[in-house]
């Protein structure tokens, strides 16, 4: 796996903050960009995979899906926060993950501008830069919802009304309500290294957008689910991530308010 985060960084890092890249905006997808960048370092990655593990299969978000052999996937997102990238704001990720038995069992997320790397595998501590992470949150059983900080990537992932609705009376309760941040706002809330507890909540998402995080936040003590408290699926498209357990149940307890 660090071999196709050392592959697509030094590909993307060609192109970071380069005037005048190739860039083209996603059929029916007004907010969704693609670059050179996206494509090549996926590419990349891909070629890796068939030529070192040719039975495993590829889901990823810009080209054509391969079927597995061997029952394992490898879920790519080469530029999670592309509309970052092409401001030149290094707070986007290249998103790698590793599905057996449809269990993600391992998940990186690489920021090759910064350097910063988290890695986390099924069942064990999750770590950054190589160090396990420990997080401040995990185990407060003082946390409130009105102190946390609500996230989510824009309020236009927001389309039905029901998500609408929610995405209100979160941020109503919520001491704090901000946008932007992709695929960081959950490495942040699974590093702990926030000045208050976080709550991300996500929709219109596809699976390349947070398999790689389920393992890095649940083994850092975090929790990730769609919006029923349910374990995510293949198929979700509602996400979300809290610091602590007990902070979590807050969240659906407020979203069950709504209906």
């Amino acid at each position: 796996m660090h071999q196709l985060a050392d592959t697509s960084g030094e590909i993307i890092r060609r192109y970071f903050r380069q005037p005048h890249l190739e860039t083209e905006t996603k059929l029916d997808q007004v907010s969704s960009i693609v670059t050179i960048a996206d494509q090549e370092a996926e590419e990349a990655m891909v070629a890796i995979i068939r030529r070192e593990l040719p039975e495993d299969g590829v889901i990823r978000e810009e080209g054509a899906n391969i079927p597995a052999q061997s029952g394992r996937y490898w879920v790519l997102d080469p530029i999670d926060g592309t509309s970052s990238f092409v401001k030149g704001l290094p707070i986007f990720g290249t998103l790698i993950g590793l599905v057996a038995e449809n269990q993600p069992i391992l998940g990186i997320v690489d920021q090759p501008i910064l350097g910063d790397r988290w890695l986390g595998v099924k069942g064990k501590a999750s770590l950054y830069n190589n160090r396990m992470i420990v997080n401040p949150y995990r185990q407060d059983r003082e946390l409130v919802l009105k102190n946390a900080c609500l996230a989510s990537t824009t309020p236009l992932m927001f389309i039905t009304e029901r998500q609408q609705a929610i995405a209100r009376q979160l941020q109503t309760v919520c001491k704090r309500t901000a946008f932007g941040g992709d695929c960081y706002n959950y490495m942040m809330l699974a590093t702990g290294c926030t000045a208050m507890p976080m709550v991300i909540l996500e929709s219109d998402l596809k699976y390349y957008d947070f398999c790689a995080l389920i393992p890095i936040i649940e083994g850092a003590g975090g929790i990730i689910s769609d919006w029923s408290g349910n374990p995510l699926q293949a198929d979700s498209s509602e996400v979300l991530a809290v610091s602590n357990s007990g902070l979590w149940r807050q969240v659906l307890e407020q979203i069950s308010r709504v209906g």
